[in-house]
């Protein structure tokens, strides 16, 4: 059990105070035992030597009766009872005195007092003898205890929907909004917190859905007109105009292509659709799609692995990562250094006039980027975020190192 887990503080808190309990009623038994076992023996002293006394004569019956009359001691006179506790009763204390013997015995739960006075047995049962009341005190213990045990049921049980809350809050964090339920079974706090997060989830389905239709509807509502555009721009003739529209309208396309990639990676599409592939086949995509020249790029790669990732998403990130470093590298070349612990983009050109940070923020881009919105190291941060990797950068020699890494959340283990 997690140390710092409620459930684990609530155990350890019911454990000390039933260990604190029976602690207390041995000490409570222990205690009382040597209180009673003390009156007893004063009692016992008490009406022996009050009975040797009234057999000497030193003391009369009357008085023998008034200072014993507080005492419940009858007399046993059946031989055969008295053999019986003689024989195989125990003897708990025994005293000489000058005029006779006293003895105090136990047989079945039951005191006795056994005088011996001038060569005669004289055996007494003690009826005020309360052989139970230790019986009593366990009792009370066990009732204490279950009492206890049925509070830490009965709590545990209250605060058990908490791990099932839990679960689901785990599932919003990884995004399975559709795996979501409502785990609320009563009308206490916890359960008004259960309910209250699953009627805000189905709201935030509700927006998500909205917003992926709007998202979808505009890209789409946007596509055909630059389609249109385009094959009507086919039919002008070659001129500066055609060329600065061809532009537009590649701007445009370039922009919802870019929207396109956001909206799959908030959608939580890159937690659905990773699978399983070799860097090598992400690579030749990644450099099919970038339409560079192969004299432009060189890949340096130790050894081929597999990587558990959403193919398009990923190959865009390592796109966009080829299509900046040619065309921000002072010579239009860029090398890739691969291996199990990060990938290197690496280009030769002046190092960044703000923070990593600045740029990895939505449209925003440097001072002389003119054919982008600002939106390629931003979608590049979001996808590598959605596979738990990090983007960094750092200026080496006069070279740019852009770097994915902790790849070992996304490599698959042979």
């Amino acid at each position: 059990m997690n140390r710092s887990s409620i459930f684990y503080t609530i155990t350890l808190i019911f454990i000390l105070a039933i260990v604190s309990v029976i602690l207390a009623f041995l000490w409570l038994i222990e205690y009382d035992q040597q209180n009673y076992t003390k009156v007893l023996n004063d009692k016992y002293t008490l009406v022996a030597n009050a009975r040797l006394l009234y057999f000497n004569g030193v003391m009369s019956e009357e008085e023998f009766h008034e200072q014993t009359k507080h005492y419940k001691m009858t007399q046993v006179v059946k031989p055969s009872e008295i053999r019986k506790v003689i024989f195989r009763g125990d003897v708990l204390a025994r005293a000489q005195t000058t005029t006779g013997l006293i003895e105090i015995i136990s047989y079945e739960k039951e005191i006795f007092l056994k005088i011996i006075h001038d060569g005669k047995l004289y055996l007494y049962n003690d009826q005020d003898y309360e052989g139970y009341r230790y019986f009593k005190f366990k009792a009370l213990a066990f009732g204490v205890i279950l009492v206890l045990v049925l509070l830490y049921i009965f709590v545990i049980k209250k605060l058990r929907p908490l791990t099932s809350l839990k679960k689901q809050i785990d599932k919003f964090a990884q995004n399975k909004l559709d795996e979501i339920k409502d785990v609320s079974s009563g009308n206490d706090e916890i359960s008004q917190v259960a309910q209250a997060f699953f009627q805000a989830i189905t709201q935030i389905q509700k927006m998500n859905q909205s917003r992926q239709f709007f998202i979808r509807n505009i890209m789409h509502e946007l596509k055909t007109p630059i389609t249109k555009g385009l094959i009507t721009l086919e039919m002008l003739e070659d001129n500066k105009y055609k060329e600065r529209l061809r532009g537009i309208f590649d701007r445009l396309e370039i922009l919802i292509n870019e929207f396109a990639a956001i909206e799959q990676i908030t959608s939580g599409a890159a937690f659905i659709n990773r699978k399983k592939y070799n860097i090598l086949d992400i690579l030749d995509e990644a450099k099919e799609i970038a339409m560079n020249d192969d004299k432009k790029i060189r890949i340096h790669l130790e050894q081929s692995f597999f990587v558990n990732v959403d193919f398009k998403l990923f190959t865009t990130a390592i796109k966009n990562m080829i299509d900046n470093g040619v065309k921000h590298s002072s010579n239009e070349f860029i090398e890739l250094e691969i291996c199990k612990q990060y990938l290197c983009f690496k280009n030769q050109g002046k190092a960044l006039e703000k923070p990593l940070e600045y740029y990895t923020q939505a449209f925003t881009q440097g001072a002389k980027q003119k054919d982008s919105f600002g939106l390629g190291l931003y979608i590049v941060d979001t996808i590598l975020k959605s596979h738990n990797m990090k983007l960094s950068y750092e200026l080496k020699d006069s070279f740019n190192l852009f770097y994915f890494k902790e790849l070992e959340h996304i490599i698959v283990k042979e």
